[in-house]
């Protein structure tokens, strides 16, 4: 993109740890790109990301925001109950809007959040991080240009060890609207979809599997209501057929060894994602081992991004390419990727896993707008 592009303007929206981690850093390293303001209604938190940043203006709500701040786009990073509510203010405003997942805290609200963003004009976008990961965007080359033949099955796992004591907000249905289905799970609902097309109809069990109603210090909490671990199996409009599981307490997998696959099994050739190695796969032909094969250079970042792969812990450092495809989706005056629309559908297969857990039969999953 020319150095002349016009500057961005961008306010963050919940200055926690998604955004001090992801959202931030890959903002700030986009030239033309200006953090002119921050808003939280944490006062504490506001002022330490304002002193940390060097941001002036600072707002405890997006209506002040909205009104007396010089804003293109938002960047929404707040716990999920809130994230409806600040996405109609923000379009509203005429910004154009970033959110994390999950969009809302059920289908209906994310079919009316979609609504309103396509009617809007504005850029609208689903953070869905996995997308940037090389890996996985090589993966989806392979995938595409058929070098794995006709996809048959995949295997696709998110495991992780949190241990078992309260982890705020996202323990409670009323604020997360879904446990680690809706934290874990909905991003590889996407990237399971771009990979290999719709999904169908899905079987499932959820389980909450402790309490967690103890702080990290001991002190008494009221216990959480939703799941710690999901398992679904999901047919896909092609044929293909994949198996799903998340969990956060798989002893083991703590920091640093989370275990994070995506195994692709085609009529011709097999592939794997693994997230802890961002820069490769393995691949295997018939009658073959897998071996290691490096992403190539065209794939270790987005197309146009300032970033620096060799810089930095590449488990990271992917994910400052959403902020880019965010930016440049402006610039281009073009649709985002992943949009409203993929948070939306995402949530529709979500919606299907719930009801099957519940129900425990077969559950097609409901139809939802086709992208505007």
């Amino acid at each position: 993109m020319s150095g002349d592009a016009p500057p961005a303007r961008i306010a963050l929206i919940g200055l926690g740890g998604v955004c001090s981690s992801v959202h931030y850093p890959g903002l700030s390293r986009i030239p033309g790109v200006v953090i002119t303001a921050l808003c939280d209604v944490d006062r504490e938190q506001l002022a330490l990301r304002a002193a940390e940043w060097g941001v002036e203006s600072c707002y405890s709500c997006l209506d002040d925001l909205a009104s007396a701040a010089d804003v293109d786009a938002v960047v929404i990073a707040t716990p999920n109950h809130q994230h409806r509510l600040l996405i109609e203010g923000a379009l509203g405003a005429g910004f154009h809007v970033l959110c994390e997942k999950p969009l809302g805290m059920d289908l209906a609200e994310a079919m009316e959040i979609y609504r309103l963003a396509a009617a809007s004009g504005r850029r609208h976008m689903t953070a869905f991080t996995y997308r940037f990961v090389p890996a996985m965007a090589y993966l989806k080359s392979l995938v595409k240009a058929g070098r794995l033949g006709r996809v048959r099955h995949a295997r696709i796992q998110r495991l992780q060890d949190w241990g078992e004591r309260a982890i705020g907000w996202r323990q409670y249905r009323r604020l997360a609207g879904l446990g680690e289905l809706g934290d874990m799970g909905i991003h590889r609902i996407d990237y399971a979809e771009d990979l290999m097309g719709p999904m169908r109809s899905v079987c499932a069990s959820m389980k909450r599997l402790v309490p967690r109603d103890r702080t990290g210090d001991g002190q008494p909490c009221p216990p959480q209501d939703v799941e710690d671990w999901v398992a679904w199996i999901a047919e896909f409009e092609s044929g293909a057929t994949g198996v799903f599981e998340m969990g956060k307490l798989s002893k083991g997998r703590g920091p640093r060894g989370d275990h994070d696959l995506a195994e692709i099994n085609g009529t011709e050739a097999s592939a794997v994602y693994q997230l802890h190695r961002p820069h490769e796969i393995l691949f295997a032909g018939r009658g073959e081992p897998y071996r290691v094969r490096p992403v190539p250079p065209a794939y270790l970042t987005s197309p146009g991004s300032p970033r620096d792969p060799a810089q930095g812990d590449p488990t990271v450092t992917f994910r400052y390419d959403q902020a880019w495809e965010f930016i440049s989706a402006i610039r281009g005056e073009r649709e985002c990727v992943p949009s409203f629309y993929h948070g939306m559908r995402a949530q529709a297969v979500a919606e299907a896993v719930e009801a099957a857990s519940r129900e425990r039969r077969w559950v097609d999953v409901p139809e939802v707008a086709a992208p505007a």
